[in-house]
């Protein structure tokens, strides 16, 4: 169940997924695959690593390979652009960029030699959707120019060794934080455990992951424990009690007073609407 790291199953001669998405909201994950987002009504507030902004209609994002990335809708209804696709469309490593960083991932609306990009975009779409020959010639080029002109109009900083150590290990440490709470969100895990784990201070592990993710440690573990919850009970037969317990809830009252709290409903009405579950395991 990797929720943290994204692994996209993307086509081997196409790499890459561009869709339209409608008040967008993900939690916190990380994956080799460029992701960019562009916004064209509304307003999303968007998370990278430590960074945190509220976009509004002609901003966009890029998300490079790795970095920790998660979307909140604001509430108001929004329309973005999600554009993700494989380094090696744009470069050979692994990874892109490989000998420079963006000074910041955030692009603001106000850049007219930018402003080709949402052109772009449109264009990739509508080869996606025709489909006509050479297609993906033509996609790929539109992919290069929108990638030269990141590079070419955004701020970079050169990388050092030092500076490019510190920046990699506090996202790698990050990183790990994520894969161990995936692993254990199960048990009885707390913000004390995770920190002695990796032999972190408490106040400041709990800092820490706010500032990188968004959210505090309780309410990321509770959205994780809740969606593995809402998979089991459209897949699966068990008792609702047995999915708390499973999910890591210690009670079928907590389970369902954060159920309701994150996803607006109690989790008997989500097994209702799955017609293979048996009524006899709805409680009453």
């Amino acid at each position: 169940m990797k929720y943290f790291y994204q692994n996209w199953n993307l086509d081997h001669e196409l790499p890459m997924i561009i869709m339209r998405s409608t008040n967008l909201s993900f939690y916190a994950h990380y994956h080799a695959e460029i992701e960019f987002i562009y916004i064209e009504s509304g307003s999303l507030m968007v998370g990278v690593n430590e960074d945190r902004k509220l976009l509004t209609a002609g901003e966009m994002v890029i998300c490079s390979s790795n970095d920790i990335h998660y979307f909140e809708s604001t509430g108001t209804d929004s329309q973005v652009i999600v554009l993700i696709f494989k380094p090696e469309m744009v470069s050979k490593n692994l990874s892109w960029p490989s000998d420079f960083r963006f000074a910041a991932p955030f692009i603001e609306w106000d850049r007219p030699e930018l402003y080709p990009i949402r052109n772009l975009l449109y264009s990739i779409i509508r080869e996606k959707e025709e489909a006509r020959p050479g297609y993906p010639m033509f996609i790929k080029a539109y992919l290069l120019e929108l990638c030269g002109m990141l590079y070419r109009h955004l701020p970079t900083l050169s990388i050092h060794l030092d500076s490019t150590t510190k920046h990699e290990n506090k996202r790698l440490r990050m990183q790990q934080i994520l894969t161990f709470i995936e692993e254990n969100y199960h048990t009885d895990l707390s913000a004390q455990i995770i920190s002695k784990h990796f032999e972190m201070d408490p106040s400041y592990f709990c800092r820490t992951f706010k500032k990188s993710i968004g959210v505090n440690f309780k309410t990321y573990l509770n959205s994780i424990r809740v969606l593995s919850a809402e998979r089991k009970l459209s897949t699966s037969s068990s008792s609702i009690t047995d999915i708390a317990l499973e999910c890591g809830f210690g009670s079928i009252r907590t389970f369902n007073r954060v159920y309701k709290e994150m996803k607006g409903c109690i989790p008997s009405d989500s097994r209702a609407s799955h017609s293979f579950a048996p009524r006899e395991q709805l409680p009453k």
